[in-house]
């Protein structure tokens, strides 16, 4: 089926991307990190460990968007052949990930604020004040993770309402995937009346006030920035030149590294998780909104490669060299060619 083939090809293909891009900023990161960077690298180094985590997760997982009268159904066919349950919180694992990713990215807003703005409180990232930040990284993950468990986890209700669609349209019954969904209106037994199913709201709030308030954040430490950044470029006598040009440079990646999230995290989130409550059904455009989300680890990798000059010099070097090596060994292979033409020419 096209929409299968479509959804298993691009997970296999983001994961890989994203494995390579982030795989080779770690390098340049250990590799090519100017001085000026300070401890920001290592903050750069855990975002591109998590981006090859989550795309080993993404990729192993292969989950798939269904929209259904109400209802969002993220589903996987457990491709590793995990026992049921174990399958189940493997992908509530995998949408978890998404509130990881945008949690490491308000930290690296904070982190530049604090360094830009206020220097005196960068040892928030130190030992031992960074343990808060670990503490509410684990919290905020664990119950988006937890909550999305026992709150759009499977139920009879739930498997009764998609139970159809799913035939039709993927060929599954039950048994053969795995679900995490949320039906906003349900059917009471006894009236047979439909009303708003308040625990699925009350998930989607949640989601929504992590998600609004991480977005806020990031939004007030990219106005901050700015200000402070054009206010040091007309004072330069307090801050030398080299560092201004690298707090540009680290600016440019995190404007970059906004505007990405906004259409490839954002808004797919928000199209999730709005149009069931208005009953709306995206027809084939919904095969496209878990791999717009799943681009991102490759992309997050991509923005500092370009915007970091010394990252962005090492890689146009490399592949100066690759060029170069490959016609060196080009021009060498002619030379044995027309060698071997003149001695069997001799010979003749």
């Amino acid at each position: 089926m096209l929409k299968t083939t479509f959804s298993i090809v691009s997970c296999y293909f983001n994961a890989f991307l994203a494995i390579l891009g982030n795989t080779l900023l770690i390098i340049l990161i250990l590799r090519k990190s100017p001085r000026s960077m300070g401890n920001y690298k290592y903050l750069m180094l855990i975002f591109s460990t998590f981006g090859i985590i989550f795309a080993i997760v993404d990729g192993t997982n292969q989950p798939m968007l269904h929209f259904h009268n109400g209802a969002y159904v993220i589903f996987s066919k457990n491709v590793l052949g995990l026992p049921r349950n174990i399958s189940f919180w493997y992908l509530t694992l995998n949408c978890s990930c998404y509130g990881m990713i945008m949690l490491l990215l308000v930290y690296h807003f904070l982190y530049r604020y604090l360094a830009v703005c206020k220097p005196h409180r960068i040892e928030l990232f130190s030992y031992p004040y960074y343990n808060i930040l670990i503490v509410i990284f684990i919290v905020v993950s664990s119950e988006w993770w937890i909550l999305s468990t026992y709150i759009a986890g499977e139920n009879p209700i739930v498997e009764e309402h998609i139970r159809e669609t799913m035939l039709e349209n993927y060929h599954l019954t039950r048994l053969e995937y795995t679900y995490a969904s949320s039906l906003f209106y349900r059917k009471d037994a006894f009236t047979g009346e439909v009303h708003p199913s308040l625990p699925d709201f009350l998930f989607l709030a949640n989601l929504g006030v992590i998600i609004g308030s991480g977005f806020s954040l990031i939004i007030y430490c990219w106005l901050k920035l700015r200000s402070e950044l054009i206010k040091s470029a007309r004072e330069l006598q307090s801050i030398s030149q080299k560092t201004l040009e690298m707090q540009r440079q680290l600016f440019r990646s995190l404007i970059a590294q906004t505007l990405f999230p906004v259409f490839l995290m954002f808004i797919p989130a928000g199209i999730l998780l709005c149009f069931p409550i208005l009953k709306t059904d995206m027809g084939p455009i919904e095969v496209i909104i878990l791999p717009l989300i799943t681009t991102q680890p490759f992309m997050d990798a991509m923005v500092p490669m370009y915007f970091i000059k010394d990252y962005r010099m090492a890689v146009l070097n490399f592949v100066k060299r690759t060029k170069k090596s490959v016609k060196i060994h080009q021009a060498s292979s002619l030379n044995d060619v027309s060698a071997t033409s003149r001695v069997f020419s001799i010979r003749t």
